[in-house]
């Protein structure tokens, strides 16, 4: 950690309590089949709290650019040694500025500074803002897509297994029918043939019985 970094740390920066934890997330349910898939509920993402790494990037990008003398920087250091002194906040300005007056500086320089950091800094955060949009194309991007890839695929095959379903049962309805039909049928032959033995039985035996009379009254 650098010395500009700590002395940064110490002059800019007010500590927030630590966040606490979000409560954990419930898994989403699943759909059933042929369902629209249900929505994952949003990701509750923090508010944010400071972070050594990105104070130390901060820090990094106003060394690199800190102005010779008294400036901006130093007059804030002032304003924060003062602040141990009980004294109102318009006193601990003037007081800070007394001191930057007896180095030749004056309220415009201090203010035209201060725009000058937060333009240094601003374009730290153009930086960051576009490494953030490529780590999200990167990592969110291209899974959003394969999201609405599988949402469809999902609703497609939904499509399909209603349409199997609604076959099998026009099978099932069908298979019982034919059942049906083919039980009727095999009662319909069955009794035909039925009624052929018997009428063939009772035909052959009435030919037997004139046989044998013919032979017994034939001579």
């Amino acid at each position: 950690m650098s010395d500009f970094f700590s002395k940064f740390k110490s002059v800019f920066i007010v500590e927030d309590p630590a966040p606490t934890g979000a409560k954990p997330e419930e898994a989403p349910a699943q759909a059933a089949p042929g369902q629209q898939p249900v929505e994952a509920p949003a990701p509750v993402v923090s508010s944010g709290s400071l972070k050594d790494r990105f104070v130390e990037i901060l820090a990094a990008a106003l060394e690199k650019n800190n102005q010779p003398g008294f400036d901006y920087f130093e007059f804030r250091q002032s304003l924060r040694n003062l602040s141990k002194i009980p004294m109102d906040e318009g006193t601990r300005f003037q007081s800070a500025y007394a001191a930057a007056q007896t180095m030749g500086v004056t309220q415009q320089q201090l203010v035209e500074s201060a725009k000058f950091y937060i333009n240094v800094l601003g374009q730290e955060q153009s930086k960051f803002n576009e490494a953030h949009a490529q780590q999200r194309a990167k990592l969110i991007g291209n899974r959003e897509e394969e999201i609405k890839n599988l949402e469809a695929a999902i609703q497609q095959k939904g499509e399909q297994i209603r349409l199997l379903t609604e076959q099998i049962e026009q099978h099932k309805q069908r298979s019982e029918q034919v059942r049906k039909e083919i039980n009727d049928s095999t009662i319909k032959i069955e009794t035909t043939k039925a009624d052929f033995d018997v009428t063939f039985t009772n035909v052959v035996a009435q030919l037997n019985d004139d046989i044998s009379k013919m032979q017994q009254y034939l001579k």
